[in-house]
């Protein structure tokens, strides 16, 4: 897939949506590293979800960006569903969510800008996402699913034999550019996935209404990995992604698909959990919140989430 000459001439608004709860200085670096993007047509809008900390009183002292503050932290996709409601009431033609943990290329923008602009049926571009820690390393670049299984999942090959731009099931909502009429056409973020499966979610009902999807090689950002949920085995994740996988199966699997999805993801996340306490590396908290999160989901408990606390929730 190549982009045709002169689909970079027009330059469409964006607006970068960055989602802050309780970690400033993540998010300060972040923007400080869209401040040097080479794309002359973006803004940055900070959400604050509902901090307890001084992130509000920081972020108002910044000068070239927006924000907006929740009184609550209501999750991920409802958080970005405030700024993209906002950006788009604003004029917005793409909007860029980025994990407030990422730092970006300065041509991030510019190329998958250009990307999009070559084919009005791409809604979602995803860049390549490397380590923070480990910048050479690829973390994801795009993913495509496996016998009908949205748990069984392939990400493109990251040789010298990848084409540079190429068509995926899902990308990650730690980066992604999505087209306004995506929005207007398929909805926002489902606000029933507090934390994880939201994304995924979007991109499978971006499909369903005959979009494309696509991850490139020649857009590049990094990525912190989970900071804001206390990294990528807390007890928190657990919970959270076990009660977004049943939701996410109810809405898009049926009969023995469903059962199949189910098995696979809740005891790969079980043995995940189980391998790492009994190594050390994970407090025990993590087996009671997994197994919550099944039990509240198979009675269908409507008890209030755990509240996370200023290690573990964005």
């Amino acid at each position: 897939m190549t982009c045709p000459p002169g689909a970079e001439k027009r330059q469409p608004s964006v607006w970068i949506i960055v989602l802050n709860w309780n970690r400033p200085q993540d998010t300060l670096q972040c923007v400080s590293s869209l401040r040097l993007l080479d794309y002359p047509s973006y803004r940055i809008l900070i959400v604050d979800n509902g901090s307890t900390d001084d992130s509000v009183e920081q972020f108002r002292e910044l000068t070239g960006v927006e924000l907006l503050v929740s009184e609550e932290n209501a999750g991920f996709g409802v958080g970005n569903n405030l700024g993209i409601e906002y950006a788009l009431a604003h004029g917005a033609e793409y909007t860029l969510l980025l994990n407030n943990d990422t730092t970006v290329s300065p041509s991030l923008i510019s190329n998958l800008v250009r990307i999009a602009e070559a084919d009005a049926q791409i809604g979602i571009v995803g860049p390549t996402i490397y380590y923070a820690g480990d910048p050479s390393q690829v973390w994801f670049s795009g993913m495509r699913f496996r016998f009908g299984l949205y748990v069984i999942r392939v990400g493109p090959r990251l040789g010298k034999q990848r084409a540079a731009i190429e068509v995926v099931d899902f990308v990650s909502g730690c980066g992604m550019l999505v087209r306004r009429e995506l929005w207007n056409n398929v909805g926002l973020f489902d606000p029933r996935f507090f934390m994880y499966y939201e994304d995924l979610d979007l991109c499978v009902r971006a499909a369903k209404a005959g979009y494309r999807i696509v991850s490139t090689t020649q857009a590049h950002m990094w990525h912190a990995l989970s900071a804001s949920t206390g990294g990528p085995d807390s007890p928190m994740k657990q919970y959270y992604q076990v009660k977004s996988t049943f939701l996410f199966c109810e809405k898009h699997t049926r009969g023995l698909t469903r059962v199949v999805t189910l098995s696979i993801r809740l005891t790969h996340a079980g043995w995940m959990a189980v391998r790492q306490v009994s190594r050390g590396r994970l407090p025990r908290e993590a087996i009671r919140l997994y197994l919550k999160g099944i039990a509240e989901t198979l009675v269908g408990s409507r008890a209030r989430k755990p509240r996370p606390n200023s290690e573990e929730a964005s």
